[in-house]
């Protein structure tokens, strides 16, 4: 008997000293490891930076979703985009992180670079994916270590630019630039108080950038190598001269520099017309109501062609370090946000599908923007996902503004930013 007593003494007493341990123990992360797995799939964590009325569209599709799966069902997880990037390489980096990803396409080029994401070339089948608009696909795109190019996120929706203006004062809308000015000097009163704008525009690189191309400028060749000082350089010093011209028309609110201005004169109903991302179309709505119009980017008068902006696409990609059974699981899950059925969801909650297959034969308000922003992504250019962007858009940038800042000519400032991008990414190139 004492025996036993003494046996549970000590087992009693190694709980206790066992509990003790675990208080004091640092917290282990709540996200799972991704381990391979052949039987029966569990949960699948997806991380995404959603909010608003776009996460709650989300929801409600991973809702439809889960319902129709015995296994491999969706768990969001909302992290901030801020530090989205960052963490999910650690987690990775520590054999763990989500299953499932909601990324800008942007991202693509870095993650992919740094192994963190999956071909999905395998995974989803070629004939749904060419249901998607080209546009997009090529944002999704990478090279892999062997030089290939792979498919690396499947995009679901896209934003890309367009015209915005208040149909109560604007019934038809300007189909060129030239018409677009003349319309817009005429319906403005700067002299009023509060001053009246007929045309407000945001003179950042991210909007004005599609006209650099209408100017048949160029930044690099289709070869990759830089353009900017030779074959892109008499385009490029023409768009310079005409933001300069813009930001210099007294009848028109364009700005680089003040954008909070013309954004301020826009949402306090004193513009008639502005440039607009698609993302906005709520804003917009909120501010004129059902007087609300969409039209594509006016053509460029002096060349006769259309612009062509950037378009952004957020894209679901597959960590790498999924199971084969978990890779399965979530490519049926891709391929679910990619149908028509999810991609009309997405656009009933004013979000542009990503799928080119679904019919837009409606009168409604979702179908008729869809419509426009769906022909103005047609002919726009997918925004860079290589890890180099940040440092081209930052010479394009400092090109433009000292060009508008009257510190330089347009002529020098090309040649200045051609010789910083060769110095970056042709050494040894001589300069033109």
């Amino acid at each position: 008997m004492r025996c036993c007593l003494v046996a549970i003494l000590l087992l009693l007493i190694a709980a206790l000293l066992a509990g003790c341990e675990s208080n004091d123990a640092p917290k282990i992360s709540s996200v799972p490891t991704i381990v391979a797995s052949d039987s029966n799939v569990g949960p699948l964590l997806l991380w995404h930076g959603w909010s608003g009325g776009d996460r709650q569209a989300l929801g409600r599709l991973v809702e439809q979703y889960n319902r129709q799966q015995s296994d491999g069902r969706i768990v969001l997880q909302s992290v901030p985009l801020a530090s989205f990037a960052a963490e999910l390489r650690a987690a990775v980096a520590a054999g763990s992180g989500p299953h499932v990803i909601l990324i800008p396409n942007t991202w693509i080029g870095g993650l992919a670079d740094a192994g963190v994401l999956l071909p999905l070339d395998d995974l989803i089948p070629a004939q749904e994916t060419d249901m998607l608009l080209p546009v997009t696909l090529a944002g999704a795109q990478a090279r892999d270590a062997d030089g290939a190019l792979r498919l690396y996120g499947a995009p679901v929706r896209f934003d890309t630019l367009a015209l915005y203006y208040n149909a109560a004062n604007l019934t038809v809308p300007p189909t060129d630039t030239a018409t677009m000015l003349v319309v817009g000097r005429g319906l403005s009163d700067p002299e009023a108080q509060p001053p009246i704008w007929g045309l407000a525009l945001n003179l950042s690189h991210d909007n004005m950038i599609g006209y650099l191309y209408a100017f048949d400028g160029r930044i690099f060749s289709d070869e990759g190598h830089v353009a900017l000082g030779t074959t892109g350089r008499a385009g490029a010093e023409r768009w310079l001269s005409w933001l300069i011209a813009l930001q210099n028309d007294p009848r028109i609110l364009a700005r680089s520099e003040s954008s909070i201005l013309v954004d301020r004169e826009v949402k306090d109903g004193r513009a008639i017309m502005t440039f607009g991302w698609a993302h906005q179309i709520g804003v917009y709505r909120d501010l004129w109501g059902e007087q609300v119009g969409v039209a594509p980017l006016p053509r460029l008068s002096e060349t006769g062609l259309a612009p062509r902006p950037y378009v952004r696409a957020d894209v679901l990609a597959i960590n790498h370090l999924a199971g084969t059974s978990e890779r399965v699981a979530a490519a049926r899950f891709i391929r679910f946000m990619i149908s028509e059925e999810a991609q009309s969801v997405l656009l009933q909650s004013n979000m542009q599908p990503a799928s080119r297959a679904l019919a837009l034969t409606g009168d409604s308000l979702q179908e008729s923007v869809a419509r426009i922003f769906r022909a103005q992504a047609e002919q726009g250019i997918p925004m860079s996902n290589s890890s180099a962007r940040a440092f081209v858009e930052q010479e394009i940038k400092r090109m433009q503004r000292q060009a508008l800042l009257g510190l330089t000519t347009p002529a020098d400032a090309v040649t200045e930013a051609d010789r910083r991008l060769r110095e970056r990414f042709e050494p040894s190139s001589p300069t033109p």
